[in-house]
Formats: structure tokens, C-alpha cells, sequence
């Protein structure tokens, strides 16, 4: 993509870090440049900082406090033998950030040629968010419950045998909802469809829980810690033989914010809560190594062991209280896992222009965490997953150069990832809802799988992955500094499922090609590049159906079925999807077809005993396995047009076209460029830079309904705004071709435009140098959708105004752009006291002026969405400034 740094925060971060943390030791370098150069040396720094007028997110991953003081801390000191001397014995221990999150500590020492041992400590903290709220208790801990002063927020509203109550809305947090009318939706009431005022009663019941809960809602910082030891050790038993070992222990801890879900009342209730997290992963490398002038050889092995001290986040459910029924839900976490492989690699070089170069790898990767299981999941066959991926690969490569301007090259590639976890079918509800069984699958001798005790009775899946990679490279020497390369590159993809009752691949086999050209040119100062890359991704006979893999019952009869059809060969022997007959509705249907796909709509979810629509649009090919075609271009320019001059530019382009997809991503553009100028004259440099990114793509879909019969709603038969789609007059008309009507065809039109410009500038005055960075960043994105849906109108009835329309086409419109601005001012002064002692002075500006949408449905007032509890978290918006003191030691 790009050479600068471009995108949001990351660019403060960099470079504030920077500044208030690394810069000491370059800058230290004069004071201690007439020591004798044979010697090591050493510089501290030490000296008083502090942010004012900071912000949480403006130190990201900086470190820095969001206010107040912290200590500038870094040293790095070294020692062993001189230079010049005989020793080879080496020495060095460094720390940056002392005084922060951020520190790291280093150590190392060695001889030559010998061995070499060295420890370091690194911390990373991210800062995520600290405008999160939230009215539960137990942050921090993964036990997540509600006050027991909590009332169950609702809104004044009616039902069809009641107008007057009321209804679960996280709306009713705002106590100003108490008094809004709502609509009378009674349907024996004579004002039906007309607006209807509060009652007292209704009223003092929203303003009650409002009261009660608004004062519950407190604050919540999100942000996560990560430690990290490193242990290093290499040994050299002769000049070709040696052993590297190296350990790597990590612990992670904090909060992210994760969305939760519960459907044990009042419909899917969702929440955000603090996931906890409390992690440790430690990474164990060993290689022994082997060398001559012709050949070398390496075995090693690597080992990555995961353990999560959080098995699970429980969290009680807002619509339903502190107390009563389903109101404490149980998800569980990451869990546990082990990986372990061996390495094998090696090479031989025949000559000084021919080699060959191979390596392998053999890894087992675990998993057998004990399920978590209560009264919604009745059929867990097993007690855990006993999880078991082998991950196999080989690598070879050989190059050569047959003549004076022609080098060749070859090289192949094998990957399988082979998962042999056994497959099982499980039983369960959805996020808690009471217990049901599917009466289509009751016990019988025609049921071998056993009854169907809840909604859900799904088989966990795997895809097995097999990759055969091929490349073949030319380079032709055309003249002294110039060269024409071209390549060509095979893959073939095979996926198959073991285990599975019926195969779960999209597509069974892809093949790409990629046809690549190049031409290299190196005159003088001057380097220049272009190339182009052609490839294609066939798919073959893309699988529509692969979705039944999650759901053996779709092999089982159903009840009411005939034959001992299953839905999987009415299917095939339909050439049908789950989508069913491209047909508008049909009244009377016959037969099997009947239960399978009545009025000719989509299936009946029952009837695969699996309550989420899995079925797929006719068309939609998902995207990475799509049949694709794509180019890519990438240029570059570096101009060294004098000892004081430089100028770069480099200019990429990619683009995707999905041929064969109605559905589904369409096409794909990616445009980058960066140019880079820099002046250096005897005192002063100069940098300019500028980058451009530019993401562009389509994508398309469909918001069908299942065909009916309806005719009208509360007596008016009626369309409106539609006619720019369709020709449907009648709610009828609509209805019955719910499945063919063109109006809900939808498009996507998306684009990310990132615009980043810098200047750094360095100027030595005498004993002072001053540096100075300003660094700016434009960030746009757009979506832009066209299609629609419809809206029933819900003002009729006997109450409303009189009207024949029953329901409204409402046309899509484009989303809100999403914009992100960002500055950075750095700006640093060291002084030079005496040799060997410096003075620093430093200070940094961040300003980040955000602006999403998407943060509104978090915030409590009528915009809230009605079964989302909001979190009140704010798009980011800051300005920070820091500050910086440093005395720089050099001996």
C-alpha cells in the first residue's frame, strides 16, 4: 500500500511516543562524539513530563496518561571489551518509558561468535474507550448483574387486545418519552389507528424505571494491558553449528466492550457489557542450525499454549430485572488450546548462481474445554469438543541463471489443514429461550437421529483446506541497469468435510492463475519500477446448498411428508435452494411441496430444525470463492537528484470484478499513492510527504418476504411510492409476489478516501538542534444505497385519517458520511551544556475531530433502538497537549 503512515491515531501515537520516549538516544550521540570511538558508550536520560488538557483516547497506545504528570525515564548502557581490544565480550541493558504503561526493559550479553543471552520486558497498553456506561454492577469481574433498584424501562403503547399499557422499550430511559402518544393498535378498538395520550398510570410507570435507572448508569474505561518477557539464548558449538532457543511468555488484562443477547423475553434483547479478559500465552522456539559453504540445514520446533483464566461471561438480561426467569445468561469464553510443530528446512547451492532451498512443517493444534450446558441445550452427545487440527506444509524453491542476463527461478507450495475433530449434533435454544421441542422430528422408526427437543438441532462443522501452490519467474537483463521480469502463478484450493452428512463446501475446488510482468530500471541515482498482474479464480459448480452441512435433520422425513422425501432431496431433486421456486404465491400447493415450501415461499424453518434462516439468495456467491478476475499495477520512482535532493513516489492500484455474482460483492477498487520529498543541506533537513488511498466497492442484495395471501391492512388494500420499481397496485399484488418484487433488490455503493500530509524538520543552530513535525490526516467514508422496502401503514383504522393505502415503499438513501480528522504538532529542542550532557525540551499537539452515526443508536434518548440497552459511548473528539524536560547523560 503506502510508505507513510496514514491512518488515524496510529500516526499521533508514533510520533508522540517518539518524542516524549525514544528520541533521547540519537539526539545523546553528539554530546559524547569526541569520545574515543573504540569505546562503548552510554546515555541516560531522566527528567519531568505531564499531559494537560489530555485525552483517553489521544494516548490510545502511547502510554501516556490522559492528564498529569509522569517521569521521562530511558537509559542505555553498555560495556565489555573496547573496540580495539581482544575481547569480543558485549554487554547492553536499555529501558525506554520508564515512567509509563509502556516501558520496556532489554539485557543482553555475549561473546562473538560464541553465545549471546539477553531478557527484555515490554508492556503495551491500548486506552479503548472511557465514554462507556453501563447500569450493571461486577465490572471487572465476569459475573455481569443489574441493581436491584433496576426497573424494567417501558414506553406507553397498546396491543391488539389492550390500548392501554405498556411495552419493554430501552426508549423509556428518557423520562421526556412518559408523555408521547402512541398509536392505538387494539384491533377490537373503535379508535384503532389513531394517536392516544398516556393514561396517569402509564405515565407514572416509564417515569418510575427512568428515574430509577438513569442514576444507575456509570462510567466504565475499557482499555487492555499487555505484558510481554522475552527469553533469548543462541550457542555456537563450532562456526557451523549452532542452537537458538527463545521464550516468550504474554499476559493480557482488561475490558473490551462485546455485544450480548437474549432472547428469553421481550424478543432478541441486546447489551454491551465488559468482556474480561485474562490471558496467558506463552511461545516456545528452538532451532538448531548447520552451515558450510554449500549447504544448511535447520530442525526446530515451535509451540504457541493459550490459556484464558475467564471460562465464561454471565450477564443478567435489563428487560427482565434483576429477578425471575431466564434473567441470568451464560456465554462462554476463548478457550484453552495448544499448538505444537516441527520445522524442517535446508538448501544447496550447486554454484555460485544455482540453489535449491526446502522446508516443511508438521503442527497439531488442541482444544478440549468442557462445554458449557444448562437446561437450553438438552443433547450435548459429548463433554467437549476434543479439538484436533493438523496443519501440514513444504516448501521448495530453486533458482538459476542458464546465461549472462537470464536468471530463472521455480518454486512450489503444499498446505493442508486437516481438522479431525469429531462431528456431532447438538441441541440447543437461542440465547436463552424456554425450552421447545419441533414436532416435525418426534421419535420413530424414521427418525434415526432421535427427537427434537428444542429449536435448534445443528452439527458443528470443518473445512478441510488443501493448497497447491506453483510459480514459475524469468528475468532478462535487457541492458546494464535495466530488466524485464515475467512470472506465472498456479493455485488450486480443494476443500472437502470430513464428517459431515453432506458436504459443507461452497465450492469444492478453485483454481487462479496470475500471469505477472515487470520492468526494473537502476540508472545512477535514479530506480524506477512497473508491474502488472493479471489473475483468474474459477470456482467449480459453486454449491448453494452447502448450508445443510449445520443441519442434518434436513436428511431426516418430516412429519407430513410422504415418500420418505427429506428436505435435502426434495432439494436436489428440485434443483431448488432454500430460497424455493422462483414462483409468485400459489394458494393450494400439494403434496411434499407443501410443507416444504408453502404458497411457494421460502422453507419453513421447522422443517430442517433449525430456527435462523440459513437458506441463500439464488446468485449470492460468497466472496472467497467467487469466480474473480484481478489486476494489479504497482509503480515507483526514487530520484536521488543531488547529494541535498531526493524525491520518491510510488503509485499501486487493484482491482477485483466478481463475474458471476447476482449477490453479494460485485467489484472491489483499490487505489494508493505516496510521494516523498527531502532536503538536506548542512544544518538543516527537510521532509515533505503525502499519501493517497482511495477504497471503492459495490455489493448488492435482496430483503425478500415470504409469499402470502394478505389483502389489506385494517381494511385499506392500497400502495404507495412504489411505482418507480414495480407495477403492483394492491397490498395483494405485493404480497403474493413477495419473492419476485424488483423494489427490494438493493445496491451498495461504498467508498474510503484517507488524504495525509507531513512535514519534519531538523535544524542544528550552533549548540542547539531543534526538530519540528506536523503531520495531518483526512479521512472520508461514504455508502451510498439505492433499493428500498416497505412499511406498513400503520395509521388505519376506525381513529386515523381515512385512507386506501396499506403500506409504503421507502426508498433507501445514503447513509451519513463518516469523517475523521487528525493533527499532530511535535516539536523538539536539544541543547548541548557541555560534552557529554544535553538538554531537552519537548512538546506535543494531537487533535482528532470524529464524526459517526453509527454512535447515535448508543446514546439514551428517543433515538435509542428499543431493544438495544445504550452504552452512551461518544465518537471521539479531543485535543491533547504534552509536555516534556529531559537531562541527557552521555559517558
Amino acid at each position: 500500500m503506502t510508505t507513510k503512515p496514514t491512518t488515524f491515531n496510529r500516526v499521533s501515537t508514533a510520533i508522540v511516543r517518539g518524542v516524549m520516549a525514544g528520541l533521547a538516544f540519537s539526539a545523546a550521540a553528539g554530546p559524547a562524539a569526541a569520545q574515543d570511538v573504540t569505546r562503548p558508550t552510554s546515555t541516560f536520560e531522566a527528567g519531568p513530563a505531564g499531559v494537560g488538557n489530555g485525552a483517553y483516547k489521544a494516548a490510545e497506545y502511547s502510554g501516556l496518561p490522559s492528564k498529569g504528570g509522569f517521569a521521562i525515564g530511558h537509559f542505555d548502557w553498555r560495556g565489555g571489551g573496547l573496540f580495539d581490544s581482544d575481547s569480543a565480550l558485549r554487554w547492553r541493558m536499555t529501558g525506554v518509558d520508564l515512567g509509563l504503561d509502556t516501558r520496556g526493559i532489554y539485557a543482553e550479553v555475549g561473546v562473538q561468535g560464541r553465545y549471546r543471552l539477553s531478557v527484555g520486558y515490554n508492556g503495551v497498553r491500548r486506552n479503548r474507550s472511557d465514554s462507556f456506561q453501563m447500569p450493571f454492577a461486577g465490572a471487572g469481574t465476569n459475573r455481569i448483574t443489574l441493581p436491584g433498584s433496576w426497573q424494567v424501562p417501558t414506553v406507553a403503547g397498546s396491543a391488539a387486545a389492550n390500548n392501554v399499557t405498556n411495552v419493554i422499550s430501552a426508549r423509556g430511559l428518557t423520562p421526556s418519552v412518559a408523555t408521547a402518544p402512541y398509536i392505538d393498535t387494539q384491533t377490537t378498538s373503535p379508535t384503532l389507528g389513531g394517536l392516544l395520550t398516556p393514561t396517569s398510570a402509564q405515565m407514572s410507570r416509564v417515569l418510575g424505571a427512568a428515574n430509577a435507572d438513569l442514576a444507575l448508569f456509570q462510567n466504565v474505561n475499557l482499555s487492555t494491558i499487555r505484558n510481554r518477557y522475552d527469553l533469548d539464548f543462541g550457542y555456537n558449538f563450532s562456526p557451523t553449528l549452532g542452537l537458538d532457543v527463545n521464550i516468550r511468555p504474554e499476559h493480557r488484562e482488561g475490558a473490551k466492550p462485546m455485544g450480548v443477547v437474549s432472547r428469553a423475553t421481550g424478543g432478541d434483547i441486546s447489551a454491551t457489557i465488559p468482556d474480561l479478559i485474562d490471558t496467558n500465552t506463552t511461545q516456545l522456539s528452538s532451532n538448531l542450525n548447520f552451515h558450510n559453504k554449500k549447504a544448511f540445514f535447520q530442525a526446530g520446533y515451535y509451540g504457541s499454549f493459550f490459556r484464558n483464566a475467564v471460562p465464561f461471561m454471565s450477564f443478567q438480561n435489563w428487560a427482565i430485572g434483576p429477578s425471575g426467569p431466564g434473567t441470568l445468561n451464560t456465554m462462554s469464553s476463548t478457550p484453552n488450546s495448544n499448538f505444537n510443530q516441527v520445522n524442517l528446512s535446508g538448501g544447496y547451492n550447486k554454484s555460485r548462481t544455482t540453489r535449491l532451498t526446502l522446508n516443511a512443517s508438521y503442527g497439531r493444534n488442541t482444544q478440549n474445554d468442557a462445554f458449557l450446558i444448562d437446561e437450553s441445550t438438552p443433547v450435548v452427545p459429548v463433554n467437549s469438543l476434543n479439538g484436533l487440527v493438523i496443519n501440514t506444509a513444504f516448501n521448495a524453491r530453486f533458482s538459476t541463471k542458464p546465461a549472462k542476463r537470464l536468471t530463472a527461478s521455480a518454486a512450489y507450495k503444499y498446505d493442508y489443514r486437516d481438522n479431525r475433530t469429531d462431528v456431532h449434533v447438538f441441541q440447543f435454544m437461542d440465547a436463552n429461550q424456554p425450552l421447545a421441542a419441533n414436532a416435525s422430528f418426534a421419535a420413530g422408526p424414521n427418525n434415526p437421529l432421535g427427537p427434537v427437543l428444542a429449536t435448534n438441532a445443528g452439527a458443528n462443522r470443518h473445512i478441510n483446506t488443501k493448497r497447491n501452490i506453483g510459480l514459475a519467474e524469468l528475468e532478462y537483463a535487457v541492458t546494464p541497469g535495466q530488466w524485464l521480469k515475467g512470472g506465472y502463478d498456479f493455485q488450486q484450493v480443494d476443500r472437502h468435510c470430513p464428517g459431515s452428512w453432506i458436504t459443507c463446501a461452497n465450492a469444492d475446488t478453485t483454481w487462479e492463475n496470475t500471469g505477472r510482468a515487470e520492468w526494473r530500471m537502476r540508472l545512477g541515482q535514479t530506480t524506477a519500477r512497473v508491474g502488472y498482474a493479471y489473475s483468474t479464480r474459477r470456482a467449480s459448480n459453486y454449491n448453494e446448498n452447502a448450508f445443510l452441512a449445520l443441519v442434518p435433520y434436513a436428511g431426516v422425513t418430516p412429519a407430513g411428508v410422504t415418500g420418505g422425501e427429506t428436505y435435502a432431496s426434495y432439494l436436489q431433486a428440485n434443483n431448488l435452494t432454500g430460497w424455493g421456486p422462483s414462483l409468485g404465491f400459489f394458494p393450494s400447493p400439494t403434496g411434499n411441496a407443501a410443507v416444504f415450501f408453502p404458497g411457494n415461499s421460502e422453507t419453513h424453518l421447522n422443517v430442517y430444525a433449525w430456527e435462523n434462516r440459513i437458506a441463500e439468495l439464488p446468485g449470492l456467491r460468497r466472496f472467497d470463492v467467487a469466480d474473480r478476475d484481478r489486476h494489479k499495477v504497482r509503480s515507483g520512482l526514487d530520484w536521488a537528484a543531488s547529494d541535498r535532493v531526493s524525491i520518491a513516489a510510488d503509485l499501486d492500484y487493484s482491482g477485483d470484478d466478481f463475474l458471476h455474482s447476482r449477490y453479494g460483492i460485485q467489484d472491489a477498487r483499490t487505489l494508493a499513492g505516496t510521494a516523498d520529498l527531502t532536503l538536506s543541506f548542512e544544518a538543516v533537513t527537510f521532509n515533505a510527504f503525502y499519501t493517497y488511498e482511495d477504497l471503492h466497492s459495490h455489493s448488492a442484495g435482496n430483503t425478500f418476504t415470504v409469499n402470502s395471501n394478505g389483502t389489506n391492512v385494517n381494511g385499506a388494500t392500497g400502495l404507495s411510492g412504489n411505482t418507480v420499481c414495480n407495477g403492483f397496485v394492491t397490498l395483494q399484488e405485493r404480497n403474493n409476489n413477495a419473492k419476485l418484487d424488483p423494489c427490494l433488490d438493493w445496491f451498495a455503493d461504498r467508498r474510503d478516501l484517507v488524504h495525509s500530509a507531513g512535514v519534519n524538520l531538523t535544524k542544528q543552530i550552533g549548540e542547539l538542534e531543534l526538530l519540528g513535525s506536523i503531520v495531518v490526516s483526512r479521512a472520508t467514508s461514504k455508502n451510498n444505497a439505492t433499493g428500498g422496502n416497505y412499511g406498513n401503514n400503520v395509521l388505519i383504522g376506525p381513529g386515523a385519517t381515512p385512507t386506501n393505502v396499506a403500506a409504503f415503499y421507502i426508498p433507501a438513501t445514503p447513509f451519513p458520511s463518516v469523517y475523521t480528522d487528525t493533527d499532530d504538532l511535535i516539536f523538539s529542542g536539544t541543547y548541548r551544556l557541555r560534552t557529554g550532557q544535553a538538554l531537552r525540551v519537548q512538546y506535543s499537539y494531537q487533535r482528532m475531530n470524529s464524526d459517526d452515526w453509527g454512535y447515535e443508536g448508543l446514546q439514551i434518548g428517543e433515538g435509542a433502538i428499543v431493544n438495544v440497552l445504550p452504552t452512551n459511548e461518544q465518537p471521539f473528539k479531543y485535543r491533547s497537549h504534552a509536555f516534556g524536560l529531559g537531562y541527557v547523560f552521555s559517558f
